[in-house]
């Protein structure tokens, strides 16, 4: 068997990770069909806009617009479903399982990368981000193909790898701002390995090509963060904050939400993890620092008087390297590691496999329990937030009369039902009501389908309305007015989060 797999080697070390990342797609696909919610509903809205546009309405938000440039391409030739628009984060992913393969198979190995890639591809947190429309794959596909080619190039000292990575640190910086933290983390592991004759090197010169790259968004930049530093939802950072990073890492779900069994199953896999670390840190320094150096930074970077800025699936590579890729790392280290006692041999080597049979069960236990939590959880980017259920609520309405139009004072229901918004069931926004005092809503702001500016003028084409707002607050802003008659209304209560919606139906009075 062994001397099969050796002369077949190079076609596994391809098949591993096709076959690994079909894994990971077929993983995400199962659960894409659910709703869409806020955050995927704003880039799904910003591929209607020309690319000067995003430039701009990216820039009035917190995110950089390589992401939203990407999805609205992708969109153009794959269409505007919400399946579709999903699958360039699948993509990505797929893509970022064969970078982190590369990179590990360079530095430890090809069994060390089949094991670690299959860890990352059943990885729940990865799944979770893989079948969402946003840009936390992307981001992993890019800080994992800037490893590896770092890794390259540290090896053979060719410029050509230097610049492919200055071009993919740059590339980072236009997807997600934290992907700086993993290029702290780089240049820690440079000066570690080359100390004195880091400078000496010039490998820092390096980054000043990428800098240069990024030049065109500083202007942006500066503007956003600026804008945040006047007010953000981002809440403070404590001792719960790291506890939820561990499990939501490894679980997909806060810590206080965690039942009890699915609590100890992930504290189990941290003391795991931890004595893989212990055992094998010098030989995984790399992966180490990936994990730990973004965690350690955001903690600093959160601490009073700075404003609060510890947000999990923003440093998602972070997560994986902790709780995929360094233990599949570390198990094929200890697997391979000598036993020197030859005394006490048969006893070590039991003890060797005896923990690493043990910590391969509590990785697949957490990585199955895990993805049950991603498939049950529904459609939100906080795991402590119940799911949202726009594509069930518009299709509520639209059963009780498919011709009507879909009227709403909220933006926030607005930028969900309009994704799913259909040629007889428009949705629609009364624009009277709405504030565009945030970044957010800009392209709201500036758009000019959907909306509503005249409601008087709208309802003399429509003489029936379906209105719609959560009955938890309050549409009289809109309705009751003066010439509109409220023929019937019901409370849609949506068994996914409990969440009730007051629908009524509008007629407009007859002289």
């Amino acid at each position: 068997m062994k001397d099969f797999l050796a002369k077949r080697k190079r076609l596994i070390c391809w098949l591993a990770p096709a076959c690994l990342g079909l894994l990971y797609m077929i993983l995400c696909f199962v659960n894409m069909r659910r709703s869409i919610w806020f955050d995927e509903s704003y880039s799904a809205y910003l591929t209607h806009f020309d690319f000067g546009k995003v430039w701009s309405l990216t820039a009035a938000d917190v995110h950089p617009p390589l992401y939203y440039f990407a999805l609205k391409s992708w969109a153009h030739f794959f269409g505007h479903t919400d399946f579709a628009m999903r699958c360039l984060s699948t993509v990505f992913g797929a893509i970022a399982i064969m970078f982190a393969f590369l990179w590990v198979k360079y530095k430890y190995g090809a069994r060390a990368a089949i094991v670690s890639s299959l860890l990352l591809s059943i990885s729940p947190v990865f799944i979770r981000y893989g079948e969402e429309m946003r840009m936390y794959t992307m981001v992993c596909a890019i800080v994992f193909a800037a490893t590896y080619f770092m890794q390259v190039a540290i090896d053979n000292g060719k410029k050509q790898w230097w610049i492919i990575y200055a071009i993919l640190v740059a590339l980072g910086m236009w997807t997600h701002y934290f992907t700086a933290l993993a290029w702290i983390a780089h240049v820690a592991y440079l000066i570690y390995i080359h100390k004195a004759n880091f400078f000496k090197k010039k490998i820092f010169l390096y980054y000043f090509i990428s800098v240069a790259l990024f030049l065109p968004w500083i202007p942006s930049l500066w503007a956003q963060v600026s804008s945040v530093e006047q007010g953000f939802w981002i809440g403070a950072t404590g001792v719960n904050t790291i506890a939820d990073f561990w499990t939501e890492a490894t679980l997909y779900q806060t810590a206080n939400k965690t039942n009890n069994w699915f609590l100890v199953l992930s504290i189990l896999e941290f003391v795991t993890v931890l004595a893989i670390f212990v055992k094998t840190h010098k030989k995984m320094r790399l992966v180490s620092l990936m994990a730990l150096v973004p965690i350690i930074a955001l903690v600093l970077l959160s601490m009073p008087p700075l404003k609060p800025m510890f947000v999990s699936r923003y440093v998602i590579y972070s997560m994986i390297c902790a709780a995929a890729l360094a233990p599949g790392v570390g198990l094929v280290c200890l697997i391979n590691e000598p036993i020197v006692k030859r005394k006490q041999k048969k006893v070590a080597e039991r003890k060797k496999y005896a923990l690493i049979t043990g910590a391969a069960v509590v990785l697949a236990a957490n990585s199955i329990a895990g993805i049950a939590t991603v498939y049950g959880i529904g459609s939100t980017n906080d795991s402590n937030q119940n799911s949202s259920v726009s594509r069930e609520l518009y299709e509520a309405i639209a059963s009780m009369n498919d011709e009507l139009p879909i009227v709403t004072g909220s933006v926030w229901t607005y930028y969900d039902l309009s994704f799913y918004s259909g040629t007889q069931n428009k949705v629609y926004l009364v624009d009277e009501l709405v504030n565009y005092d945030m970044g957010s809503l800009y392209p709201l702001r500036d758009s000019y389908f959907g909306k509503i500016h005249d409601f008087d003028a709208f309802m003399a084409e429509h003489e029936e309305i379906w209105y719609i707002e959560k009955a938890s607050k309050s549409n009289d802003l809109a309705f009751p007015r003066e010439g509109y008659t409220e023929r019937s209304s019901y409370d849609l209560t949506l068994r996914e989060n409990g969440d009730t919606y007051h629908v009524s139906l509008y007629q407009r009075t007859k002289l």
